[in-house]
């Protein structure tokens, strides 16, 4: 089986930029017993080349359900097909929730997270009484009032460098379990609230921790306050939160630092489903 980067050192190389539909996948991440967006993508470029391809190099995981508004892979370039040949040979062989928006070819392999400095996360949370039928695997629905006040108040505390260990799920095998949160915010609009954070990189599941977090802050069960001492606690076992995976959005990669600090966050949500 082909795998693995340094087999492809000095190959040419397509970079694909990639948006997709989780709710049919169990992340990007090719797994055994499970339909990966990793492992469809594997199989389709196969398909294409007329040769067994390489799993494709990811920028990112993303968990069981979780959707990307732009996601990079990189792929070596098993034959000489031109860049928009590609596209659409992909984009007509995909599934339709996986869509190819743009492909580059490019001297020497690299792996996809050689390409992304950081990543804008957004969790979207449906406050309408009933949850539309249309959303409900793009959004998770709180039956309970959140106060975006409490939660705003508490979403400063995550900004900035620190050790997120309270916020990351097991199973990891991290380095460090530091991060960089460059800038978040919640806003509410039209029935939603949605939850922004632009940071160097995250932790397994961190957003989806911070973001249950904040929701328990929203429901009154934690003080806003509070957030500091969670995070210097680094323990997982103090923070219990953890919301699904079908309300997350990787919704912009940044190609340098500066661009992601110069980055305004979107105030629509129509670029997430149309």
């Amino acid at each position: 089986m082909l795998n693995g980067s340094d087999y492809f050192f000095g190959w040419n190389m397509y970079v694909l930029t990639i948006s997709f539909c989780g709710r049919n996948y169990h992340g990007w991440q090719f797994q055994e017993n499970a339909v990966s967006v990793q492992g469809v993508l594997k199989n389709t470029l196969s398909e294409i080349f007329r040769k067994e391809c390489p799993y494709p190099s990811g920028c990112s995981r993303t968990d069981t359900g979780v959707h990307a508004l732009e996601f990079i892979a990189t792929v070596p370039a098993l034959q000489n097909i031109p860049a928009e040949s590609l596209k659409k040979g992909l984009n007509s062989l995909l599934p339709d929730d996986i869509r190819i928006l743009s492909v580059e070819k490019k001297d020497n392999f690299q792996d996809g997270r050689e390409f992304v400095f950081g990543k804008h996360y957004r969790y979207l949370i449906c406050t309408k009484p009933a949850h539309s039928p249309f959303s409900s695997d793009l959004s998770w629905h709180s039956a309970y009032e959140l106060d975006i006040q409490k939660m705003e108040h508490a979403l400063q505390y995550f900004t900035g460098t620190h050790d997120f260990a309270s916020f990351m799920a097991s199973g990891s095998d991290v380095k460090t379990t530091v991060r960089t949160i460059r800038k978040t915010r919640i806003f509410k609009t039209d029935g939603y609230i949605f939850i922004d954070f632009a940071g160097d990189g995250f932790l397994k599941h961190q957003v989806r921790i911070m973001s249950g977090t904040l929701v328990g802050v929203g429901k009154g069960r934690i003080e806003p306050d509070s957030i500091p001492s969670l995070i210097n606690a680094k323990d997982r076992n103090v923070v219990p939160h953890t919301l699904p995976g079908k309300g997350l959005y990787l919704y912009k990669l940044f190609k340098s630092t500066g661009e992601m600090l110069s980055y305004d966050f979107p105030d629509t949500f129509q670029d997430m489903v149309w």
